[in-house]
C-alpha cells in the first residue's frame, strides 16, 4: 500500500493535535484547501504552503515527498537550491556572520572547481561522497567534545 502525502500531513497533523480548522490558520490557508491537500483531491499546492506545513509539523521534506529510499532517481532529487531555501531560516543567523559565510562560500567554491580537475564523472562523484563523509566525521567528533565540556 502506498502512503500519499496527504495521508502523511494529516497524520502528522492529528498526533499533534491540531485540528484542520486551528492548522489550516497557522499555515494560512482556509481549512477547505487544507482538506483537498490531506485527501489528495489537491495534488500540487504551491511550495511556500508545503513549506509552512513542513515546517509547523517538523517534517523532512524528503520523507514528505516518498524520497527517503537511497535509489538513485533523478526525477525525484531535490535541487540544491530548493534545500538551501528549505535550511535558509534554521541557518540565517549562522550566515549573517561574515567570516562564516566566507568560509561556507570557500568550501563549496573548492568542492566546484574540483569538478574541473577530476574529469571522470564516477571519480568527480566519489570526491563528493568522501567529502560529505568526512563533514559528517568531523561533526560527530565536534558534537562528542561538546558533550564531554
Amino acid at each position: 500500500m502506498e502512503i500519499r502525502v496527504g495521508e502523511l500531513i494529516k497524520a502528522k497533523r492529528e498526533e499533534k493535535k491540531y485540528s484542520l480548522a486551528d492548522f489550516a490558520e497557522i499555515i494560512g490557508i482556509t481549512p477547505g484547501y487544507l482538506s483537498q491537500i490531506e485527501n489528495g483531491h489537491k495534488k500540487n499546492p504551491k511550495l511556500e504552503i508545503l513549506l509552512k506545513i513542513v515546517k509547523e509539523l517538523d517534517i523532512d521534506l524528503s520523507t514528505l515527498l516518498g524520497i527517503e529510499s537511497q535509489e538513485e532517481n533523478s526525477n525525484f532529487k531535490i535541487p540544491p537550491l530548493l534545500k538551501l531555501i528549505l535550511a535558509k531560516e534554521r541557518n540565517t543567523k549562522v550566515l549573517e556572520d561574515k567570516d562564516t559565510l566566507k568560509k561556507i562560500c570557500g568550501i563549496i567554491d573548492k568542492s566546484l572547481e574540483c569538478r574541473y580537475f577530476i574529469e571522470n564523472e564516477e571519480l568527480y562523484q566519489m570526491f563528493l561522497e568522501d567529502i560529505y563523509i568526512q563533514i559528517e566525521t568531523i561533526l560527530k567528533r565536534y558534537m562528542d567534545f561538546q558533550a564531554i565540556k
